[in-house]
Protein backbone atom coordinates (compact mmCIF):
# COMPACT_ATOMS: atom_id res chain seq x y z
CA UNK A 1 0.00 0.00 0.00
CA UNK A 2 1.33 3.44 -0.75
CA UNK A 3 1.34 6.06 1.36
CA UNK A 4 -0.81 8.52 -0.28
CA UNK A 5 -3.26 5.31 -0.18
CA UNK A 6 -3.51 5.07 3.86
CA UNK A 7 -6.19 7.51 5.10
CA UNK A 8 -6.86 9.89 7.48
CA UNK A 9 -10.13 8.90 8.46
CA UNK A 10 -12.29 6.10 8.17
CA UNK A 11 -16.20 6.15 9.21
CA UNK A 12 -17.94 2.96 9.80
CA UNK A 13 -21.05 1.00 10.80
CA UNK A 14 -23.04 3.70 8.74
CA UNK A 15 -26.31 4.58 6.55
CA UNK A 16 -24.42 6.01 3.94
CA UNK A 17 -27.32 7.70 0.85
CA UNK A 18 -24.00 9.06 -1.58
CA UNK A 19 -27.13 10.55 -4.52
CA UNK A 20 -24.19 8.89 -6.78
CA UNK A 21 -26.20 6.51 -9.25
CA UNK A 22 -23.14 4.21 -9.56
CA UNK A 23 -23.46 3.36 -5.82
CA UNK A 24 -26.13 4.39 -3.94
CA UNK A 25 -25.41 3.37 -1.01
CA UNK A 26 -22.20 2.08 1.63
CA UNK A 27 -21.37 1.26 4.77
CA UNK A 28 -18.10 3.00 5.14
CA UNK A 29 -16.18 5.52 3.68
CA UNK A 30 -12.25 6.80 3.53
CA UNK A 31 -10.60 9.85 3.27
CA UNK A 32 -7.57 11.59 2.97
CA UNK A 33 -6.34 15.33 2.40
CA UNK A 34 -9.98 16.71 2.33
CA UNK A 35 -11.22 14.12 -0.29
CA UNK A 36 -13.48 10.93 -0.67
CA UNK A 37 -10.51 8.04 -1.80
CA UNK A 38 -12.93 4.98 -1.05
CA UNK A 39 -16.44 4.40 -0.51
CA UNK A 40 -17.93 0.69 -0.15
CA UNK A 41 -18.74 -1.81 2.80
CA UNK A 42 -16.78 -2.05 6.15
CA UNK A 43 -14.98 -5.08 5.00
CA UNK A 44 -13.72 -2.90 1.65
CA UNK A 45 -12.95 -0.22 4.05
CA UNK A 46 -11.15 -1.78 6.42
CA UNK A 47 -8.57 -3.60 4.11
CA UNK A 48 -6.77 0.28 3.99
CA UNK A 49 -7.37 1.06 7.37
CA UNK A 50 -4.11 1.02 9.12
CA UNK A 51 -3.11 2.20 13.39
CA UNK A 52 -2.75 5.84 11.98
CA UNK A 53 -6.23 5.96 10.65
CA UNK A 54 -8.88 7.85 12.78
CA UNK A 55 -11.98 5.75 13.46
CA UNK A 56 -15.64 6.78 13.20
CA UNK A 57 -17.90 4.42 14.42
CA UNK A 58 -21.18 5.82 13.05
CA UNK A 59 -23.42 3.65 15.17
CA UNK A 60 -25.34 3.00 12.21
CA UNK A 61 -26.46 6.83 11.59
CA UNK A 62 -27.47 7.91 8.52
CA UNK A 63 -24.84 9.58 6.23
CA UNK A 64 -25.93 11.83 3.48
CA UNK A 65 -23.69 14.54 1.58
CA UNK A 66 -22.73 17.95 2.32
CA UNK A 67 -25.93 19.84 1.97
CA UNK A 68 -25.98 22.95 -0.37
CA UNK A 69 -28.14 26.12 -0.43
CA UNK A 70 -28.29 27.78 -3.73
CA UNK A 71 -29.65 30.86 -3.02
CA UNK A 72 -29.23 32.45 0.99
CA UNK A 73 -27.90 35.77 2.05
CA UNK A 74 -24.79 34.67 4.14
CA UNK A 75 -22.59 37.61 5.08
CA UNK A 76 -25.21 40.03 5.12
CA UNK A 77 -27.45 37.98 7.36
CA UNK A 78 -24.57 37.50 9.60
CA UNK A 79 -24.16 41.23 9.55
CA UNK A 80 -27.53 42.00 11.01
CA UNK A 81 -27.70 39.04 13.75
CA UNK A 82 -24.54 41.64 15.14
CA UNK A 83 -26.12 44.66 14.23
CA UNK A 84 -29.90 44.99 14.29
CA UNK A 85 -32.64 44.03 16.35
CA UNK A 86 -34.33 40.53 14.87
CA UNK A 87 -37.85 41.35 14.95
CA UNK A 88 -39.06 37.57 14.89
CA UNK A 89 -41.26 38.44 17.72
CA UNK A 90 -45.38 38.04 18.54
CA UNK A 91 -46.36 41.84 18.15
CA UNK A 92 -45.94 45.23 17.69
CA UNK A 93 -44.91 45.83 21.38
CA UNK A 94 -42.26 43.38 21.45
CA UNK A 95 -40.65 44.96 18.24
CA UNK A 96 -40.76 48.48 20.01
CA UNK A 97 -38.94 47.70 22.67
CA UNK A 98 -36.52 45.64 20.49
CA UNK A 99 -36.15 49.00 18.82
CA UNK A 100 -36.34 50.80 22.07
CA UNK A 101 -33.34 48.79 23.35
CA UNK A 102 -31.15 49.81 20.65
CA UNK A 103 -31.91 53.35 20.69
CA UNK A 104 -30.84 53.51 24.42
CA UNK A 105 -28.05 52.19 22.92
CA UNK A 106 -26.82 54.79 20.14
CA UNK A 107 -26.15 58.13 20.40
CA UNK A 108 -29.23 60.71 18.88
CA UNK A 109 -28.72 61.23 15.17
CA UNK A 110 -27.02 57.55 14.74
CA UNK A 111 -29.02 55.20 12.70
CA UNK A 112 -31.43 52.14 14.82
CA UNK A 113 -31.95 48.96 12.53
CA UNK A 114 -34.19 45.57 12.50
CA UNK A 115 -34.56 43.03 10.07
CA UNK A 116 -37.09 40.13 9.60
CA UNK A 117 -40.21 41.81 10.47
CA UNK A 118 -43.01 40.12 8.65
CA UNK A 119 -46.64 41.80 8.45
CA UNK A 120 -48.24 38.20 7.78
CA UNK A 121 -46.94 36.25 11.17
CA UNK A 122 -47.06 39.53 13.98
CA UNK A 123 -49.98 39.57 15.70
CA UNK A 124 -51.80 42.96 14.49
CA UNK A 125 -51.17 41.60 10.90
CA UNK A 126 -50.14 44.42 9.33
CA UNK A 127 -47.26 46.67 8.29
CA UNK A 128 -45.05 48.79 10.69
CA UNK A 129 -46.13 52.74 9.72
CA UNK A 130 -43.96 55.81 10.02
CA UNK A 131 -46.20 56.47 13.64
CA UNK A 132 -45.58 53.14 14.91
CA UNK A 133 -41.39 54.19 14.50
CA UNK A 134 -41.92 57.68 15.76
CA UNK A 135 -43.05 56.72 18.91
CA UNK A 136 -39.76 55.00 19.75
CA UNK A 137 -37.84 58.42 18.34
CA UNK A 138 -37.86 60.87 16.73
CA UNK A 139 -34.12 61.56 17.59
CA UNK A 140 -32.78 58.60 15.55
CA UNK A 141 -33.69 57.59 11.92
CA UNK A 142 -35.01 54.56 12.26
CA UNK A 143 -35.55 51.83 9.51
CA UNK A 144 -36.49 48.38 9.55
CA UNK A 145 -36.73 45.35 6.66
CA UNK A 146 -39.31 43.11 5.94
CA UNK A 147 -38.50 39.41 6.70
CA UNK A 148 -38.64 39.41 2.25
CA UNK A 149 -36.10 42.08 1.94
CA UNK A 150 -37.97 44.37 -0.89
CA UNK A 151 -39.90 45.93 1.65
CA UNK A 152 -38.93 48.78 4.10
CA UNK A 153 -40.43 50.65 7.21
CA UNK A 154 -38.81 53.85 8.11
CA UNK A 155 -39.77 56.49 10.71
CA UNK A 156 -39.69 60.97 9.74
CA UNK A 157 -36.59 61.35 10.43
CA UNK A 158 -35.18 58.30 8.26
CA UNK A 159 -37.45 59.45 5.22
CA UNK A 160 -36.39 62.95 5.69
CA UNK A 161 -32.92 62.30 5.62
CA UNK A 162 -33.67 59.69 2.31
CA UNK A 163 -35.23 63.35 0.83
CA UNK A 164 -39.01 61.77 1.06
CA UNK A 165 -41.56 63.85 1.27
CA UNK A 166 -45.11 63.66 0.82
CA UNK A 167 -44.55 65.42 -2.51
CA UNK A 168 -42.03 62.89 -3.62
CA UNK A 169 -42.49 60.80 -6.77
CA UNK A 170 -42.22 57.01 -6.91
CA UNK A 171 -38.53 56.26 -8.06
CA UNK A 172 -38.16 54.23 -10.86
CA UNK A 173 -38.48 50.53 -9.85
CA UNK A 174 -39.86 51.53 -6.28
CA UNK A 175 -42.79 52.71 -4.51
CA UNK A 176 -43.46 54.96 -1.42
CA UNK A 177 -46.45 53.55 1.04
CA UNK A 178 -48.88 56.36 1.44
CA UNK A 179 -52.19 56.71 3.91
CA UNK A 180 -55.04 56.14 1.71
CA UNK A 181 -57.13 58.67 3.25
CA UNK A 182 -54.73 61.69 3.28
CA UNK A 183 -51.98 60.89 1.01
CA UNK A 184 -49.11 61.13 2.72
CA UNK A 185 -46.07 58.84 3.23
CA UNK A 186 -47.03 56.31 5.82
CA UNK A 187 -43.59 55.61 6.22
CA UNK A 188 -43.14 51.67 3.91
CA UNK A 189 -40.79 51.95 1.32
CA UNK A 190 -40.83 49.25 -1.65
CA UNK A 191 -37.82 47.65 -3.43
CA UNK A 192 -35.68 50.39 -5.39
CA UNK A 193 -37.01 53.26 -3.68
CA UNK A 194 -34.53 52.31 -0.52
CA UNK A 195 -31.82 52.79 -2.06
CA UNK A 196 -30.77 56.84 -1.58
CA UNK A 197 -31.40 55.28 2.53
CA UNK A 198 -28.70 52.56 1.87
CA UNK A 199 -25.83 55.34 0.85
CA UNK A 200 -27.15 56.79 4.41
CA UNK A 201 -26.40 53.88 6.78
CA UNK A 202 -23.16 53.68 8.99
CA UNK A 203 -20.06 51.50 7.21
CA UNK A 204 -20.07 48.14 8.63
CA UNK A 205 -16.99 47.85 10.67
CA UNK A 206 -14.40 45.21 9.81
CA UNK A 207 -14.86 43.54 13.54
CA UNK A 208 -18.75 43.30 12.78
CA UNK A 209 -18.36 41.59 9.56
CA UNK A 210 -15.67 39.28 11.07
CA UNK A 211 -18.60 38.65 13.61
CA UNK A 212 -21.33 38.34 11.92
CA UNK A 213 -19.30 36.08 9.16
CA UNK A 214 -18.45 33.89 12.71
CA UNK A 215 -22.06 34.01 13.36
CA UNK A 216 -23.67 32.50 10.14
CA UNK A 217 -21.35 29.58 9.74
CA UNK A 218 -22.03 28.26 12.72
CA UNK A 219 -25.79 28.82 12.50
CA UNK A 220 -25.90 27.28 9.14
CA UNK A 221 -23.22 24.41 10.00
CA UNK A 222 -25.25 23.55 12.77
CA UNK A 223 -28.45 22.81 10.00
CA UNK A 224 -26.23 20.30 8.06
CA UNK A 225 -24.65 22.72 5.46
CA UNK A 226 -21.60 22.43 3.67
CA UNK A 227 -21.86 24.75 0.72
CA UNK A 228 -23.62 27.77 0.20
CA UNK A 229 -24.31 30.80 -2.96
CA UNK A 230 -23.80 33.78 -1.13
CA UNK A 231 -26.76 35.80 -3.18
CA UNK A 232 -25.30 39.55 -3.18
CA UNK A 233 -21.93 39.90 -2.06
CA UNK A 234 -20.41 43.31 -1.64
CA UNK A 235 -16.70 44.74 -2.07
CA UNK A 236 -16.53 44.79 1.29
CA UNK A 237 -17.94 41.31 2.60
CA UNK A 238 -15.75 39.78 -0.82
CA UNK A 239 -12.94 41.45 1.69
CA UNK A 240 -14.51 39.80 4.61
CA UNK A 241 -14.68 36.12 3.16
CA UNK A 242 -11.04 36.55 1.89
CA UNK A 243 -9.43 37.03 5.37
CA UNK A 244 -12.25 34.59 6.36
CA UNK A 245 -10.32 32.30 4.29
CA UNK A 246 -7.05 33.06 4.86
CA UNK A 247 -7.81 33.25 8.94
CA UNK A 248 -9.68 30.04 8.52
CA UNK A 249 -12.62 31.26 10.35
CA UNK A 250 -14.57 30.72 7.23
CA UNK A 251 -16.51 27.84 7.70
CA UNK A 252 -18.14 27.10 4.63
CA UNK A 253 -17.77 26.71 0.74
CA UNK A 254 -18.97 30.17 -0.24
CA UNK A 255 -19.79 30.13 -4.13
CA UNK A 256 -20.27 34.25 -4.60
CA UNK A 257 -22.94 36.23 -6.26
CA UNK A 258 -21.05 39.69 -6.55
CA UNK A 259 -23.20 42.43 -6.55
CA UNK A 260 -24.29 44.29 -9.55
CA UNK A 261 -22.38 47.44 -9.14
CA UNK A 262 -19.09 45.15 -8.93
CA UNK A 263 -19.22 44.10 -12.57
CA UNK A 264 -17.35 46.65 -14.10
CA UNK A 265 -14.30 46.37 -11.89
CA UNK A 266 -14.44 42.54 -12.08
CA UNK A 267 -14.56 42.66 -15.69
CA UNK A 268 -11.83 45.07 -15.97
CA UNK A 269 -9.78 43.10 -13.70
CA UNK A 270 -10.08 39.90 -15.98
CA UNK A 271 -11.78 38.08 -13.74
CA UNK A 272 -14.54 35.64 -14.65
CA UNK A 273 -16.85 33.24 -13.08
CA UNK A 274 -15.21 30.12 -11.48
CA UNK A 275 -12.11 32.11 -10.34
CA UNK A 276 -11.02 31.40 -6.48
CA UNK A 277 -10.81 28.15 -4.79
CA UNK A 278 -12.68 25.18 -3.35
CA UNK A 279 -13.27 27.13 -0.38
CA UNK A 280 -13.96 30.71 -1.95
CA UNK A 281 -15.34 30.94 -5.55
CA UNK A 282 -16.70 34.05 -7.78
CA UNK A 283 -19.69 33.22 -9.06
CA UNK A 284 -22.47 34.87 -11.32
CA UNK A 285 -23.51 38.29 -11.34
CA UNK A 286 -26.77 39.26 -8.74
CA UNK A 287 -29.38 41.70 -10.21
CA UNK A 288 -32.88 42.19 -9.20
CA UNK A 289 -35.83 42.44 -11.96
CA UNK A 290 -38.97 42.57 -9.72
CA UNK A 291 -40.19 41.54 -6.48
CA UNK A 292 -41.06 39.07 -3.34
CA UNK A 293 -43.07 36.39 -2.88
CA UNK A 294 -43.58 37.03 0.95
CA UNK A 295 -44.00 40.95 0.00
CA UNK A 296 -46.73 40.52 -2.85
CA UNK A 297 -44.62 42.71 -4.46
CA UNK A 298 -43.59 39.92 -7.54
CA UNK A 299 -44.35 41.00 -10.81
CA UNK A 300 -47.09 39.25 -12.20
CA UNK A 301 -49.09 38.64 -15.41
CA UNK A 302 -52.38 38.22 -13.89
CA UNK A 303 -53.13 40.82 -10.40
CA UNK A 304 -52.60 39.63 -6.97
CA UNK A 305 -56.24 37.65 -5.26
CA UNK A 306 -57.99 40.47 -3.53
CA UNK A 307 -56.80 43.26 -6.24
CA UNK A 308 -57.93 44.57 -9.65
CA UNK A 309 -54.75 45.40 -11.07
CA UNK A 310 -51.91 45.19 -8.54
CA UNK A 311 -49.55 42.62 -10.52
CA UNK A 312 -46.52 43.74 -8.51
CA UNK A 313 -43.33 45.83 -9.15
CA UNK A 314 -41.23 45.09 -12.63
CA UNK A 315 -37.72 46.86 -10.44
CA UNK A 316 -35.75 46.54 -14.23
CA UNK A 317 -36.88 47.33 -17.93
CA UNK A 318 -36.37 45.03 -20.73
CA UNK A 319 -33.68 47.42 -22.20
CA UNK A 320 -31.61 48.07 -19.19
CA UNK A 321 -31.61 44.29 -18.60
CA UNK A 322 -30.83 43.48 -21.89
CA UNK A 323 -28.18 45.86 -21.73
CA UNK A 324 -26.15 44.44 -18.84
CA UNK A 325 -27.25 40.67 -19.47
CA UNK A 326 -25.25 40.99 -22.89
CA UNK A 327 -22.29 42.52 -21.09
CA UNK A 328 -22.00 40.17 -18.52
CA UNK A 329 -22.18 37.55 -20.84
CA UNK A 330 -19.81 38.74 -23.29
CA UNK A 331 -17.17 39.34 -20.09
CA UNK A 332 -17.90 35.41 -19.46
CA UNK A 333 -19.73 35.83 -16.64
CA UNK A 334 -22.69 33.44 -15.49
CA UNK A 335 -25.40 36.06 -15.12
CA UNK A 336 -28.16 35.20 -11.90
CA UNK A 337 -31.02 37.81 -11.96
CA UNK A 338 -33.67 37.63 -9.44
CA UNK A 339 -37.30 37.02 -10.75
CA UNK A 340 -40.23 35.83 -8.94
CA UNK A 341 -42.98 36.44 -11.08
CA UNK A 342 -43.82 34.79 -14.34
CA UNK A 343 -43.70 38.15 -16.23
CA UNK A 344 -40.36 39.07 -14.70
CA UNK A 345 -39.18 35.50 -15.65
CA UNK A 346 -40.24 35.79 -19.45
CA UNK A 347 -38.34 39.25 -19.38
CA UNK A 348 -35.60 37.69 -18.04
CA UNK A 349 -35.34 34.70 -20.87
CA UNK A 350 -35.67 37.54 -23.28
CA UNK A 351 -32.59 38.97 -22.28
CA UNK A 352 -30.91 35.37 -22.05
CA UNK A 353 -32.15 34.50 -25.27
CA UNK A 354 -30.58 37.72 -27.06
CA UNK A 355 -27.10 37.52 -24.88
CA UNK A 356 -26.80 33.66 -26.77
CA UNK A 357 -28.11 35.17 -29.98
CA UNK A 358 -25.65 37.32 -30.48
CA UNK A 359 -22.84 35.29 -28.98
CA UNK A 360 -23.35 31.58 -28.46
CA UNK A 361 -21.06 30.85 -25.40
CA UNK A 362 -21.13 27.18 -24.20
CA UNK A 363 -22.33 26.09 -21.11
CA UNK A 364 -23.06 29.01 -19.33
CA UNK A 365 -25.69 28.39 -17.09
CA UNK A 366 -27.15 31.73 -16.41
CA UNK A 367 -29.71 31.49 -13.26
CA UNK A 368 -33.12 32.73 -12.57
CA UNK A 369 -32.79 33.43 -8.49
CA UNK A 370 -35.95 32.20 -7.32
CA UNK A 371 -38.17 31.11 -10.36
CA UNK A 372 -41.22 30.93 -8.75
CA UNK A 373 -44.76 31.33 -10.82
CA UNK A 374 -43.53 29.53 -14.40
CA UNK A 375 -45.63 27.51 -16.89
CA UNK A 376 -44.89 25.41 -20.06
CA UNK A 377 -43.24 27.62 -21.97
CA UNK A 378 -40.98 29.18 -19.44
CA UNK A 379 -39.91 25.89 -18.44
CA UNK A 380 -39.20 24.61 -21.93
CA UNK A 381 -37.32 27.97 -22.48
CA UNK A 382 -35.39 27.08 -19.60
CA UNK A 383 -34.23 23.92 -20.64
CA UNK A 384 -33.26 24.67 -24.10
CA UNK A 385 -30.67 26.94 -22.81
CA UNK A 386 -29.79 25.05 -19.42
CA UNK A 387 -30.93 28.29 -17.23
CA UNK A 388 -30.33 27.23 -13.87
CA UNK A 389 -33.53 27.55 -10.98
CA UNK A 390 -33.18 28.37 -7.49
CA UNK A 391 -36.61 27.99 -6.25
CA UNK A 392 -37.38 28.81 -2.43
CA UNK A 393 -37.89 25.57 -0.62
CA UNK A 394 -38.72 26.40 3.17
CA UNK A 395 -41.51 28.73 2.07
CA UNK A 396 -44.60 26.52 1.72
CA UNK A 397 -43.88 25.18 5.12
CA UNK A 398 -43.06 28.27 6.83
CA UNK A 399 -44.91 31.13 4.87
CA UNK A 400 -48.55 28.85 3.75
CA UNK A 401 -50.51 32.45 5.04
CA UNK A 402 -49.02 33.85 2.41
CA UNK A 403 -50.09 31.63 -0.27
CA UNK A 404 -53.76 32.70 -0.38
CA UNK A 405 -52.76 36.23 -2.01
CA UNK A 406 -51.78 33.69 -5.11
CA UNK A 407 -54.65 31.19 -5.86
CA UNK A 408 -54.72 27.84 -5.88
CA UNK A 409 -54.56 27.73 -9.67
CA UNK A 410 -51.24 29.43 -9.39
CA UNK A 411 -50.20 27.56 -6.85
CA UNK A 412 -49.73 24.50 -8.77
CA UNK A 413 -47.25 26.15 -10.57
CA UNK A 414 -45.16 27.33 -7.89
CA UNK A 415 -41.85 26.83 -6.55
CA UNK A 416 -42.49 24.19 -9.25
CA UNK A 417 -39.42 21.27 -8.24
CA UNK A 418 -41.89 18.80 -9.70
CA UNK A 419 -42.34 20.14 -13.12
CA UNK A 420 -38.36 21.79 -13.23
CA UNK A 421 -37.75 17.84 -12.90
CA UNK A 422 -40.39 16.67 -15.74
CA UNK A 423 -38.93 19.63 -17.90
CA UNK A 424 -35.21 18.80 -17.54
CA UNK A 425 -34.39 22.29 -16.08
CA UNK A 426 -32.02 21.87 -13.21
CA UNK A 427 -33.14 22.95 -9.98
CA UNK A 428 -31.77 23.81 -6.89
CA UNK A 429 -32.41 24.08 -2.91
CA UNK A 430 -32.57 27.81 -1.66
CA UNK A 431 -34.15 29.35 0.90
CA UNK A 432 -33.44 32.82 0.80
CA UNK A 433 -32.63 33.28 4.24
CA UNK A 434 -33.95 35.49 6.05
CA UNK A 435 -37.17 35.78 3.90
CA UNK A 436 -37.05 31.83 4.14
CA UNK A 437 -35.54 30.03 7.42
CA UNK A 438 -32.31 28.53 6.17
CA UNK A 439 -32.43 24.68 7.92
CA UNK A 440 -32.47 22.44 4.76
CA UNK A 441 -34.34 19.67 6.33
CA UNK A 442 -37.07 22.18 6.45
CA UNK A 443 -36.70 22.37 2.84
CA UNK A 444 -36.83 18.89 2.04
CA UNK A 445 -39.73 18.09 4.27
CA UNK A 446 -41.71 21.28 2.13
CA UNK A 447 -40.65 20.38 -0.97
CA UNK A 448 -42.00 16.46 -0.33
CA UNK A 449 -45.57 17.58 1.36
CA UNK A 450 -46.07 21.23 0.15
CA UNK A 451 -47.82 21.46 3.68
CA UNK A 452 -47.46 24.42 5.52
CA UNK A 453 -47.31 24.57 9.38
CA UNK A 454 -51.00 24.16 9.74
CA UNK A 455 -51.37 21.65 7.70
CA UNK A 456 -52.89 22.88 4.72
CA UNK A 457 -51.45 21.64 1.82
CA UNK A 458 -50.80 24.40 -1.10
CA UNK A 459 -49.86 22.90 -4.71
CA UNK A 460 -50.08 19.30 -4.38
CA UNK A 461 -48.97 18.53 -8.27
CA UNK A 462 -45.38 20.08 -7.39
CA UNK A 463 -45.07 17.34 -4.85
CA UNK A 464 -41.51 15.20 -5.08
CA UNK A 465 -39.84 12.36 -3.56
CA UNK A 466 -36.92 12.13 -0.93
CA UNK A 467 -34.47 10.82 -3.58
CA UNK A 468 -35.28 13.96 -5.42
CA UNK A 469 -35.25 16.37 -2.55
CA UNK A 470 -32.18 15.31 -2.03
CA UNK A 471 -30.52 15.44 -4.71
CA UNK A 472 -32.15 19.30 -5.47
CA UNK A 473 -29.90 19.90 -2.38
CA UNK A 474 -26.88 18.71 -3.02
CA UNK A 475 -25.87 17.31 -6.98
CA UNK A 476 -28.34 20.36 -8.32
CA UNK A 477 -26.54 23.09 -5.99
CA UNK A 478 -23.50 21.89 -7.43
CA UNK A 479 -23.98 21.76 -10.64
CA UNK A 480 -26.03 25.63 -10.46
CA UNK A 481 -22.00 26.36 -9.52
CA UNK A 482 -20.02 24.23 -12.21
CA UNK A 483 -18.92 22.17 -9.14
CA UNK A 484 -21.01 19.04 -10.02
CA UNK A 485 -16.88 17.08 -10.57
CA UNK A 486 -16.11 18.30 -6.68
CA UNK A 487 -19.07 18.05 -4.92
CA UNK A 488 -22.74 17.26 -4.53
CA UNK A 489 -22.59 13.19 -3.80
CA UNK A 490 -20.16 10.78 -1.93
CA UNK A 491 -18.03 9.80 -4.72
CA UNK A 492 -14.83 8.75 -5.48
CA UNK A 493 -11.90 11.90 -5.31
CA UNK A 494 -15.05 14.60 -4.16
CA UNK A 495 -14.75 16.79 -1.41
CA UNK A 496 -15.17 15.08 1.57
CA UNK A 497 -18.22 17.36 2.65
CA UNK A 498 -21.19 15.26 4.67
CA UNK A 499 -23.37 15.53 6.94
CA UNK A 500 -24.42 12.38 9.91
CA UNK A 501 -28.35 12.29 10.82
CA UNK A 502 -29.95 10.32 13.97
CA UNK A 503 -32.49 9.12 11.73
CA UNK A 504 -32.95 7.65 8.03
CA UNK A 505 -33.94 10.53 6.21
CA UNK A 506 -35.69 8.04 3.88
CA UNK A 507 -37.58 6.01 6.45
CA UNK A 508 -39.06 8.85 8.91
CA UNK A 509 -42.77 10.36 8.39
CA UNK A 510 -42.24 13.04 5.79
CA UNK A 511 -43.74 15.19 8.22
CA UNK A 512 -40.60 14.58 10.51
CA UNK A 513 -37.90 15.18 8.68
CA UNK A 514 -37.27 18.80 9.46
CA UNK A 515 -36.95 17.46 13.38
CA UNK A 516 -34.69 14.91 12.33
CA UNK A 517 -31.16 15.92 14.53
CA UNK A 518 -27.97 16.93 12.70
CA UNK A 519 -25.30 14.55 14.81
CA UNK A 520 -21.96 16.09 12.58
CA UNK A 521 -21.10 18.57 9.93
CA UNK A 522 -18.16 17.66 8.02
CA UNK A 523 -16.43 19.84 5.52
CA UNK A 524 -13.52 18.44 3.39
CA UNK A 525 -12.93 15.65 6.30
CA UNK A 526 -12.90 18.11 9.21
CA UNK A 527 -15.89 18.41 11.53
CA UNK A 528 -16.81 21.78 11.60
CA UNK A 529 -20.23 21.02 14.10
CA UNK A 530 -21.14 18.56 16.65
CA UNK A 531 -24.72 17.79 17.98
Amino acid sequence: MSIQSIPDLVVKNANIITVDSNIPKAEALAIKNGRFIAIGSNKDIENITTPQTKIYDAENRTIIPGLIDAHIHVLSSGIRHVMAADCTVKDIQEVSGLLKDKVKNTPKGEWVQGFKYDDTKIKENRDLYRQDLDSISLDHPIMVSHRAGHVYYMNSKALELSGYHNESEDPHGGKLGRDKSTGELNGVVYERAIQPTQQLLPRISDKDRTEGLKQISSMLNSSGLTSVHDARVSQDEFLTYQDGEKNNYLGLRVYMLMAQDLFPSLRDAGVKTGFGSEMLKVGGIKMTSDGAIAARTAWLSEPYIGSEDDCGIQAMSQEELDDQVIQMHNAGFQVAVHANGDSAISMVLNSYEKALELNPLKDTRHRIEHCTLVNPDILKRMAKNDVQATPFCTYVFYHGEKMQFYGEERLEWMFAQKSFIEYGVNSTGATDYPPGPYPPLMGIQSCITRTDSNGKLWGPSQKINIDQALKIYTLNGAKAAFEENIKGSISMNKLADFVVLDKDITKVDPFEIKDIKIVKTVIGGNTVYEG
